[in-house]
C-alpha cells in the first residue's frame, strides 16, 4: 500500500506530469532541453527528474557532462499507454 500511495503524490504533481508526456512525445533529452521546454529553472527540473528516475518511471544516461533522460524502457505498457494517450498536454 505505501508503494501506491508514494506513486500518486509523485504523480499528483504537474511538472512531474508535464516532464512525463514530454519525455513520451520527444524520446531522450538533457536537463538543460527540458527545463528550456516547459519554462521551469534547471535545478527544479532537475530535482522532479531524479524522483521520476528513482521511481522507476525515467532513466538517465549521462552524456558529454549532462544527463539526458527518457521514459524507462520497462515501464509496463499499460503505464505508457497512460502517460502517451491519457495525459492531456499540460
Amino acid at each position: 500500500m505505501h508503494n501506491w500511495i508514494n506513486t500518486f503524490k509523485l504523480l499528483g504533481n504537474r511538472n512531474r506530469l508535464r516532464i512525463l508526456k514530454l519525455l513520451s512525445q520527444q524520446g531522450e533529452l538533457s536537463v538543460k532541453a527540458i527545463s528550456d521546454k516547459l519554462d521551469i529553472t534547471v535545478k527544479l527540473a532537475s530535482q522532479h527528474l531524479v524522483l521520476l528516475a528513482h521511481a522507476n518511471f525515467l532513466q538517465g544516461i549521462g552524456k558529454v557532462g549532462s544527463v539526458y533522460y527518457s521514459l524507462n524502457p520497462a515501464l509496463p505498457s499499460a503505464v505508457r499507454r497512460i502517460i502517451e494517450k491519457d495525459i492531456p498536454k499540460i
